[in-house]
């Protein structure tokens, strides 16, 4: 059974977004304030594997030329990407923990509290890099429209150690929820990236205002 996943829409009016300091190859915040981030979440930027997912014939030079070139695209890990493996799962919210130079580790859902509305333990999957057959990027939400690239047939996959390897999630607060504070992934669609986070097991894609801190 193909584990798809439903990710919910939901139009926010105001939200402070509060992260570590960042440099990567498409986000750039800083912190301005005293902000105790692993309260929330725990991950440190360092080095480690960074999966590179490059069209077949093409070099790679760094995360800019590949990004803007068009020749590929990065895997990294505490980000979430629509991947479908040899099996036939196909997995749309789950976070990518571990890349060796063989495999790749991801969470079977967003998080445990996701896992418990599908009735199911929340655990960490392990595949070959060799059975990641394709990935999806979306293009229109509302219509659920996606492009997908067929990485068995057209693209290499070159694993790289880098020193800032981790997407660390942003921690969100909802200002009209009394501020409440939420641990935010990054998604990357065709358009770059976007912010899911999880609200009663359910996945949702941030939309609206957004205060970066």
């Amino acid at each position: 059974m193909k584990n798809y996943k439903l990710i919910v829409f939901l139009f926010l009016f105001s939200v402070r977004i509060f992260s570590q300091n960042t440099t990567n190859d498409t986000v750039n915040t800083q912190t301005e304030e005293p902000f105790d981030y692993k309260k929330y979440y725990d991950c440190d930027f360092g080095e480690g594997n960074v999966l590179i997912v490059i069209k077949k014939g093409k070099e790679f030079t760094d995360l800019k030329d590949l990004r803007k070139s068009g020749k590929g695209f990065a895997i990294k890990m505490e980000a979430i990407y629509s991947m479908e493996f040899s099996d036939g799962q196909r997995y749309e919210s789950s976070v990518v923990k571990t890349i060796t130079q063989d495999s790749i580790s991801i969470t079977n859902f967003f998080n445990e509290n996701a896992a418990k509305l599908a009735g199911k333990p929340f655990k960490l999957i392990t595949y070959p890099l060799s059975s990641l057959k394709y990935i999806r990027f979306i293009n229109d939400r509302m219509l659920s429209l996606y492009n997908k690239k067929n990485i068995q047939k057209d693209f290499n996959l070159i694993v790289k150690k880098m020193d800032q390897a981790k997407m660390c999630p942003a921690v969100l607060q909802f200002k009209e929820r009394n501020g409440e504070m939420k641990v935010c992934h990054f998604y990357l669609t065709s358009q770059g990236y976007d912010l899911l986070y999880e609200s009663n097991g359910r996945v949702y894609y941030l939309e609206g205002k957004v205060e970066w801190k």
